[in-house]
C-alpha cells in the first residue's frame, strides 16, 4: 500500500498534462500513486495518461463520461488504496518537496484532517488583478481559525494544494455534486464535523492561470452559486432555528444579501454602517456581517473581541 494517493481528476488538459505529471515524478518523497481520472475529455488528454502509465508504475487511469469534478474526485477516491489522499490539478505544478514537507507536518500534528499550502500563480501575464488579491488573502490563512472565520469569504484553502486524512473524507462522504463549488462545499462541510485544518507557509503549489481553466469557464463558480453555498451554510450554522438577523454592511453588498435573506424567509434588520461604532456593538444575534475587505473584517473582529462576542456562534462574516 503506498503513503499517499494523489487524486487526479483530467479534463482537456492536453496542452498543460505533461509538465503537471513531471511535477510529481519529481516529489523528493515517492512513496505514492497517482490515480487519474479522465472526465470525459474531447482531446488526446485520455491518451495521453494511457501513454504515461506504460512508463511510470505509479499511475492508476480511469475513464468515465464527462460527469463533472466532484464525480471524478470520487471516482479517484472509491480506488485510492492509502491512508493519506492528496489533489493536485492537470495543469498545474506541486513543488517537487511538497509531499514530503505536507506528509512531515502531518505525521507531527496528528489532530490536523486538512493540509495545505501557500499557492503561487502563473504565468504573471495572466493574473488579474481579482486573483492577485484572492492569493494574497489566501496565503495570510495559515491557521486552523482563520480559515474557519474565512470560509465564507471565498475558498479559504485552494483546492489542489490539499493533503487530507481518509477518514475525514469518507467522515463527510467525499465530493458532493451541488451545482456550486465543490471545494468550498467540502471545507465547510469538513469543519462542522470538527475536522482541524492548517496550511504550510511555503508556497508549494503552483497554480496556473488561463483562459479555459474551469474557475473561468464552469457556471458552478460564479458569484450566485458561491452565495447559494453561503446561505445554506448560514441556514446550517449560524442561523439555524433563528429567522431573525441584524445584517451590517454597506452598499450593494448589503442590498444583496438583504434581498437573498429576506427571500428564503428571514426577518432582516439591515444596518447600513461600514465602521464599528465607538463602543462595542451590542446589537442581539445573531449578526451577519458582509465585508469583503480584510481591513474591514479586521476592524469589526476586534469591536466584537471588546464586546465579548463569539465569532461563528453569534456572529459571522460574509462576502
Amino acid at each position: 500500500m503506498p503513503a499517499l494517493s494523489v487524486l487526479l481528476p483530467v479534463r482537456d488538459a492536453g496542452p498543460y498534462l505533461a509538465p503537471s505529471l513531471a511535477s510529481l515524478w519529481r516529489q523528493t518523497f515517492t512513496d505514492f500513486e497517482v490515480v487519474a481520472v479522465d472526465d470525459g475529455s474531447s482531446d488526446a488528454s485520455g491518451e495521453m495518461l494511457e501513454h504515461a502509465a506504460t512508463h511510470e508504475p505509479r499511475l492508476v487511469v480511469l475513464r468515465q463520461p464527462a460527469r463533472g469534478l466532484p464525480s471524478a474526485l470520487n471516482l479517484a477516491f472509491a480506488h485510492a488504496r492509502a491512508p493519506v489522499l492528496v489533489r493536485h490539478d492537470a495543469d498545474d505544478r506541486s513543488h517537487p518537496c511538497r509531499f514530503e514537507l505536507q506528509r512531515a507536518f502531518l505525521r507531527v500534528h496528528r489532530d490536523v484532517g486538512v493540509l495545505g499550502t501557500r499557492v503561487r500563480l502563473f504565468p504573471s501575464s495572466a493574473v488579474g488583478v481579482g486573483m492577485r488579491r484572492w492569493a494574497r488573502w489566501h496565503n495570510q490563512l495559515l491557521t486552523h481559525e482563520q480559515i474557519a472565520a474565512e470560509a465564507l469569504i471565498d475558498s479559504p484553502l485552494a483546492h489542489g494544494t490539499a493533503m487530507l486524512d481518509r477518514t475525514a473524507l469518507e467522515q463527510v462522504n467525499g465530493w458532493a455534486e451541488r451545482g456550486w463549488p465543490e471545494d468550498l462545499d467540502l471545507w465547510v462541510r469538513l469543519l462542522e464535523a470538527g475536522v482541524r485544518f492548517a496550511k504550510l507557509p511555503g508556497a508549494l503549489y503552483a497554480w496556473r492561470q488561463h483562459a479555459r481553466s474551469a474557475t473561468r469557464c464552469q457556471p458552478r463558480y460564479r458569484p450566485e452559486r458561491f452565495d447559494a453555498l453561503r446561505l445554506e451554510t448560514l441556514a446550517r450554522g449560524l442561523l439555524r432555528e433563528r429567522p431573525a438577523l441584524t445584517l451590517v454592511g454597506v452598499g450593494a453588498s448589503l442590498a444583496r444579501w438583504r434581498a437573498l435573506l429576506s427571500a428564503n424567509g428571514y426577518q432582516v434588520i439591515p444596518l447600513a454602517q461600514g465602521h464599528p461604532p465607538p463602543e462595542p456593538p451590542t446589537w442581539a444575534p445573531p449578526i451577519v456581517l458582509v465585508f469583503g475587505a480584510a481591513a474591514a473584517r479586521a476592524r469589526w473582529r476586534a469591536a466584537f473581541a471588546r464586546a465579548h462576542r463569539v465569532e461563528g456562534r453569534e456572529f459571522c462574516f460574509v462576502a
